[in-house]
């Protein structure tokens, strides 16, 4: 089945290299081009222009972030002045959103006439290209990962990154208080904030609510300041989905679990169990059962289908236990018409 998530288009502009906590580490400056700094960078893979310089422009991608190390320098410097201007201005007009300069580098002074004349910032760092690609690749990956944003509750069980779905009211906090006092960690209460890393998926919640609850009744509280810091943690993959479902009269529910069924988020199918909530049930004792049963399934164990099958071999013809069971029932049976004397 599908999830029903909010998503955003990844992208953020050239500024926020400048100003982004996360971004320090790239000890970024501006030289030219300010106008240009709400350009949108919105591909995690930046780019050496390469060719591009010698006019060869088709593979320059917009939206990327276009890294001018020594190798470009020196091709431009070898150029004459208005041979280096046409050069750039072709380049630029290519949709780039910002040149990085690195190994602290003395730009050509076309290059800085061309970024403010065209609106692509320059910016510039001391570190060497390779320290520059590394970091500004793993900044971008994470920062224009596709997101979504649920309503729900993630926690760490077991090491198990549980995602708890279901309407308004159903429980969830709830039953998550009751598993942080059993233990387990919260991530984030009421709001999931979701991103694809690759093949997997990252959950955390938003800063201004880290580590809150709401309790009916009982108000907002801070978990991390009521049952200490080894009750929260600040993300974790996401690897099981379970929805609590308030119990509906005639529907039909999963009885067995012989069919793996998939929540899919962000394009990646998690494993997905629907639980009932009624009167009388232990939803956190039954949440802890199902992250428990879902490691072993990790480990090669699927119960439910290890019974069918031992079920299956007892009843086939001829199977031994299918005889012993054949002959006690003609030991203990009545012929027809027989009755008490």
């Amino acid at each position: 089945m599908g999830g029903h998530e909010s998503c955003t288009i990844p992208a953020m502009a050239v500024r926020e290299l400048l100003t982004d906590d996360a971004a320090q580490g790239l000890e970024v400056t501006l030289l030219a081009g300010s106008d240009g700094l709400d350009n949108v960078v919105n591909r995690p893979r930046v780019q050496k222009p390469g060719l591009a310089l010698a006019g060869f422009v088709e593979h320059v991608h917009p939206g990327r972030i276009q890294i001018l190390g020594r190798s470009e320098i020196d091709y431009l410097l070898d150029r004459a002045p208005a041979e280096r201007s046409r050069i750039l201005s072709q380049f630029c007009r290519q949709g780039a959103s910002c040149f990085l300069l690195t190994t602290g580098l003395e730009p050509p002074p076309e290059l800085l006439e061309e970024s403010e004349r065209n609106r692509v910032p320059l910016l510039g760092t001391r570190l060497p290209s390779a320290v520059v690609i590394d970091r500004l690749t793993r900044f971008l990956e994470d920062r224009l990962a596709p997101r979504a944003v649920l309503h729900g509750v993630l926690l760490d069980m077991y090491g198990l990154g549980v995602l708890l779905l279901g309407d308004s009211g159903v429980g969830k906090s709830e039953s998550a208080l009751d598993l942080i006092v059993r233990g387990h960690r919260l991530v984030s209460d009421d709001v999931v904030e979701i991103r694809r890393r690759g093949e997997v998926l990252v959950g955390t919640g938003p800063e201004l609510t880290r580590y809150h609850m709401e309790l009916r009744g009982v108000g907002i509280i801070n978990v991390k300041d009521l049952f200490g810091v080894a009750s929260v943690r600040l993300s974790k993959f996401v690897e099981l989905v379970i929805k609590l479902d308030a119990w509906k009269p005639g529907k039909r529910y999963d009885r067995l679990g012989l069919d793996d069924r998939g929540y899919e988020i962000l394009g990646i199918a998690l494993p997905y169990v629907e639980m009932p909530v009624g009167p009388g049930r232990n939803l956190s004792v039954l949440i802890e059962v199902a992250a428990r049963n879902h490691l072993l399934k990790l480990k090669g164990y699927h119960p439910a289908r290890q019974l069918a099958r031992r079920l299956g071999e007892r009843l086939q013809p001829g199977s031994r236990d299918a005889e012993a069971e054949g002959s006690r029932g003609g030991e203990t049976g009545r012929e027809p018409g027989d009755g008490e004397a």
